[in-house]
C-alpha cells in the first residue's frame, strides 16, 4: 500500500526564470539555417566536435572550466560557447575538478519517480538548472530516461524506474525544469543502455514492438513533454549497430517518426567511426579525447570532400546544433561573466521536498515480506 500525498504546492520555487523565451518551431529553424549558410567548412567542422576539459588544455583560446564539455562558439556571428556538466541529479564536480565548488544534490531519480508528481521532477529540473547556468554551464547531461530492468545497474539510482509511462513524464517534467533557465537539457541514453556488465559493448537484441512499447515509449514521452535541445545516443549496441551509429533509432525513429528537431550528441567515449556515425544521424562527437579518433573534425571535412558525407549533412548536423540552442534561450541569453550567488538555503528545500514526496509506506500485507511482527 502507498501513502498518497499532496506535494505539488509545497514546491519551493527556484531561483531562477519562470519559463524560457523559445524561439518556436520553424522560425528556430530557419534562423540556423541562415546562420549556418554564412559558416564556412571549417567553422562547421568545429561545430561537430566537443572537447573533453580535463584532456584539453591548450586546444582552445576559451577559457576552459573543468568539466564534462566544451564546445567553442563562433564569435564574428555570435555563436555562443558552450560548457557541459552532469547530470540529472545536480550540477557534478567529478573528482573535484573544481576546487571547493559545491551544488545542491536531489534525491534518486527512484525516489523522484515514486513521488507520481511530474511538479516535484520539474522543480527539481529548475533548480540544478538554475545552478548549472550560475555556474557558467548552458548545457545541462540530464534527462536520464532509460528503463529499469537489471537490480544490478550502477545508473538505476539516476533513472526512473520501470515503467515507460512514468520515467517518461517525470523525465518531460524534469527537463522542462532545467530547460527553464535558458539552458539545454539532454535526454539519455538512446537506447537500451541499462545495465552494467558489458555496458561499452553488450548488443541489446529486441524486437521493434517491444521496443517501440518500452525504451523508445519512454524516450518518446519524454522528448514530446520536454523537449529537450539534445538526444545522446549511448555505449551499446541496438540489434547490431552501435547506437551512435545506428540509423534506424537516430534518424528513423528519433528524427522523422518523432519529427524531433534537435541535435544527436554521442556520449563521452561512444563514437566508433566518421560516414558511418554521420549519415546514421549522429550529429556530434562529444568528448573526442575519450575516443580512439576526433572523427568529427578532420576526418570529417575530408569525409565531405570526398562525398562519402554530404554537404547537406554536415548543414543539418550543424543546423540541428543551433536550433537545439536557440529553442531553449540558450543560444541568446549568454552565461554568466563570473560565477553567480547561488540561494542553497532555498535550494536545499525543494531537495528535501522531493525526498519527502518519495516516500514509500508498505504495508506488509499476507506476510509477503520476511519480517517478523515482533521486529522494531
Amino acid at each position: 500500500m502507498v501513502e498518497a500525498r499532496e506535494t505539488s504546492a509545497k514546491v519551493a520555487p527556484p531561483n531562477a526564470p519562470a519559463t524560457a523565451t523559445q524561439d518556436a518551431g520553424p522560425d528556430a529553424r530557419r534562423r540556423a539555417e541562415a546562420i549556418v549558410a554564412r559558416m564556412t567548412i571549417d567553422e562547421k567542422i568545429k561545430l561537430a566536435h566537443g572537447l573533453f576539459p580535463p584532456m584539453a588544455a591548450g586546444k582552445t583560446t576559451d577559457t576552459l572550466i573543468p568539466s564534462a564539455g566544451h564546445i567553442d562558439g563562433i564569435a564574428r556571428l555570435g555563436v555562443p560557447l558552450v560548457r557541459e556538466s552532469d547530470a540529472s541529479l545536480g550540477v557534478a564536480n567529478q573528482v573535484e575538478q573544481r576546487s571547493g565548488d559545491v551544488a545542491t544534490a536531489l534525491p534518486s531519480g527512484l525516489a523522484t519517480a515514486a513521488s507520481f508528481d511530474p511538479e516535484i521532477a520539474r522543480a527539481g529540473g529548475a533548480m540544478i538548472g538554475a545552478e548549472a547556468r550560475a555556474k557558467r554551464f548552458n548545457v545541462l547531461l540530464a534527462g536520464g530516461v532509460n528503463l529499469t530492468r537489471d537490480p544490478w545497474n550502477g545508473r538505476n539510482f539516476e533513472y526512473l524506474g520501470e515503467d515507460p509511462l512514468l520515467a517518461g513524464s517525470m523525465a518531460g517534467a524534469h527537463i522542462a525544469g532545467v530547460q527553464s533557465n535558458h539552458i539545454v537539457s539532454t535526454v539519455k541514453h538512446l537506447a537500451l543502455n541499462a545495465q552494467e556488465t558489458g555496458r561499452m559493448v553488450v548488443d541489446a537484441r529486441i524486437g521493434e514492438a517491444d521496443l517501440r512499447m518500452s525504451d523508445l515509449l519512454a524516450f518518446q514521452i519524454a522528448i514530446e513533454r520536454g523537449k529537450p535541445g539534445s538526444v545522446m545516443c549511448a555505449y551499446n549496441k541496438v540489434n547490431g549497430d552501435w547506437a551512435c551509429e545506428n540509423r534506424h533509432l537516430m534518424t528513423d525513429v528519433l528524427k522523422r517518426d518523432w519529427g524531433y528537431r534537435g541535435w544527436v550528441m554521442s556520449d563521452w567515449g561512444a563514437v566508433h567511426s566518421t560516414a558511418k556515425a554521420a549519415n546514421a544521424g549522429l550529429d556530434q562527437q562529444s568528448g573526442q579525447e575519450l575516443d580512439k579518433a576526433i572523427y568529427f573534425g578532420a576526418p570529417l571535412k575530408a569525409a565531405v570532400a570526398d562525398g562519402s558525407v554530404s554537404q547537406a549533412r554536415l548543414d543539418d548536423m550543424i543546423v540541428r546544433y543551433l536550433t537545439g540552442l536557440i529553442e531553449t534561450g540558450a543560444y541568446d541569453t549568454p552565461m554568466p561573466a563570473a560565477e553567480a550567488p547561488i540561494p542553497y538555503a532555498r535550494h536545499a528545500t525543494v531537495a528535501q521536498d522531493a525526498a519527502e514526496a518519495g516516500i514509500v509506506l508498505l504495508k506488509n500485507d499476507r506476510d509477503m515480506l520476511p519480517i517478523a511482527r515482533t521486529a522494531k
